[in-house]
């Protein structure tokens, strides 16, 4: 009888356990890690692993991938990038608890202008379960048949994933799920009392914490008193709350002259749930506690960023009861794809039809007026760095990346709104309608060198805020948005940025931030290290060979030197290829 059913022969290991690299070989027993280092015996496969390095799986502390699971359970987007395992049910918005009304999944909502038609946002923030479900039926040929985060769980499981998926619920289903559409108001107790047993129901269930969204739709009108109360009870289950805190403010009616939320006060508050119920405390996508205007110099901004951290931790009392995610601003097109100039318009691509005649009706001035004063009034809602309500420096955000006006490709719309001696929205509105295909993309242009202290503090590590895809999903509907290269790309960028190419980590501090803290904050024990009785959840690396393919314009590739990955035992991708296979599991609460 052979001794392992894989063998992985002589690779460079950096076991996340804080050990220096060392070479070894690699023995899986069925989903566990049966021997590491120096390893003989017969194997069922053999894998000659010379010249690669063997990781613990990936792990992303902070995901949305389990509102698309289901429509993309081979998970090629995580996979072919080595992550293994994702945390989701992120900002409070999870599969379950569902009520009478629900937020239309994520995969639907290209279809919903068609099926209710708006021009701003739709009719209903919450549609009638029976509603959606017969949509779904149209669409998909598959219902929401669950109620619960188990009934959530058995059809991830029937259906079979080929990764792992750590849930939280959501603080903002269990509040929809309570107070329906009347939500746009504080709580009642008995409110609060319902709202706890759905909580509790969640944990044992299997959740490893929970999670609010408090920019968001409902929890946005959520008393601080409410979150504490729900949070309190995690203390039972040795659960952590992940908040998406008080960041902008709730994302509608955002008009010329808002004053945003205090980020520091957001932050804080964290804190002060943290303090009252015992529960730790993981912020989603941290950012700094003050907004400064004008933009700053980095010295200034990473001061901002040393005294937001040292504020947070100020109080903390180990490694784990205060920590932090943090999206890699390694490109502008990390987070999402806008991918037109136009897309930011999305209200009247959707009334008028095309990019075509949205940019022929920016040559009538009363339309081009009417656009601008919708926006002003804040009727439409563009996000806050490149938001000309928000931001008095929004222009150096926005970039043309492709586009046969001449002259503007790789400049901001500030730079060229300077060489024509022209205001800077109409200079944005100007190139649209010369091109109504122009390809754009926001965000700064160089990465910000002083945010790598998300990541160089110990209680840091990486999130991306995205979802699971295959490489060839879009937005057939404005704003025809694609993902991000991050969602394909994000953790060989890292290594390659600030561990092959850079002096910024070690191999086993890297892993620390990408796959071990993760793992440590939401009590997934056995994961995230590569030790005897361990999962086998290993990725194995040609370092020197690591190569992102992924571009501004097209983010949708997978990246080179990513050569095998094991999930639970099994190999999922293989000599760079997926396999098909589906042995990801639903990582409960034990």
């Amino acid at each position: 009888m052979d001794e392992y059913d894989v063998l992985i022969k002589d690779a460079t290991i950096v076991d996340g356990t804080g050990k220096k690299p060392y070479e070894g070989s690699i023995g899986v027993k069925g989903d566990r890690v049966a021997a590491i280092g120096e390893v003989k015996g017969d194997a069922v496969k053999t894998v000659d692993a010379k010249g690669l390095t063997a990781t613990p799986g990936f792990i992303d502390a902070h995901s949305h991938a389990d509102w698309t699971l289901l429509w993309f359970p081979k998970a090629e987007s995580y996979v072919m990038q080595g992550v293994t395992t994702f945390v989701g049910g992120q900002c409070g918005g999870s599969p379950a608890p569902l009520g009478e009304h629900i937020r239309v999944p994520r995969m639907l909502t290209d279809h919903l202008p068609e099926l209710d038609p708006y021009k701003y946002y739709p009719r209903l923030p919450y549609y009638p379960l029976e509603q959606v479900n017969e949509w779904m039926e149209e669409y998909f040929g598959w219902k929401l048949d669950w109620d619960t985060m188990d009934g959530y769980f058995k059809k991830v499981e029937e259906t079979g994933v080929s990764m792992n998926y750590a849930p939280l619920v959501g603080h903002g289903s269990v509040r929809t799920k309570v107070m329906g559409l009347d939500y746009k108001r504080h709580s009642t107790e008995e409110e609060q009392a319902e709202m706890r047993e759905h909580i509790h129901q969640g944990m044992k269930d299997g959740c490893v914490g929970m999670s609010a969204g408090l920019d968001y739709d409902p929890d946005v009108f959520a008393a601080h008193e409410e979150i504490i109360d729900g949070v309190s009870v995690l203390k039972d289950y040795g659960g952590v709350y992940c908040p998406h805190w008080r960041r902008t403010g709730r994302r509608r009616g955002i008009a010329a002259g808002h004053v945003p939320n205090e980020k520091i006060t957001a932050l804080m508050e964290c804190v002060d749930v943290h303090k009252k119920t015992g529960v730790r405390l993981h912020y989603a996508h941290l950012s700094t506690g003050w907004q400064i205007y004008p933009a700053a110099p980095d010295e200034l901004e990473a001061a901002n960023l040393k005294a937001t951290i040292d504020m947070i931790v100020k109080e903390s009392e180990g490694d784990l009861d205060i920590t932090w995610d943090a999206i890699p601003q390694m490109t502008r097109s990390g987070f999402a794809v806008m991918p037109y100039l136009c897309s930011l318009y999305a209200p009247w691509l959707r009334e008028l039809g095309s990019r075509e005649a949205f940019a022929k009706w920016l040559k009538v001035d009363d339309f081009r007026e009417e656009v601008k004063d919708a926006i002003r009034r804040g009727k439409w809602f563009i996000r806050v760095g490149y938001n000309p309500n928000t931001n008095p420096r929004w222009a150096e955000n926005i970039h043309v990346l492709k586009s046969r006006v001449p002259g503007v490709e790789g400049k901001s719309i500030r730079e060229i709104a300077e060489e024509r001696g022209a205001d800077e929205w109409d200079t944005w509105m100007d190139i649209i309608a010369e091109d109504p295909d122009a390809r754009g993309v926001t965000g700064q242009l160089e990465p910000r060198k002083w945010a790598l202290q998300y990541y160089t503090h110990l209680k840091g590590m990486v999130g991306l805020d995205t979802s699971v895809f295959d490489i060839e999903w879009e937005m057939k509907t404005p704003p025809y948005a694609f993902p991000g290269i991050n969602t394909f790309s994000a953790f060989p960028m890292f290594y390659i940025k600030y561990v092959r190419d850079s002096s910024l980590f070690t191999l086993e501090e890297a892993v620390q931030k990408t796959s071990t803290m993760a793992a440590r904050v939401h009590n997934l024990e056995g994961r995230g290290v590569l030790k005897e009785g361990a999962y086998a959840d290993i990725v194995l690396m040609d370092m020197p060979g690591l190569k992102v393919l992924g571009d501004e314009i097209e983010t949708r590739r997978h990246p080179e030197g990513v050569k095998h990955v094991f999930v639970n035992g099994e190999a999922v991708v293989e000599k760079g290829r997926h396999t098909g296979v589906t042995p990801g599991r639903v990582l409960k609460r034990v």
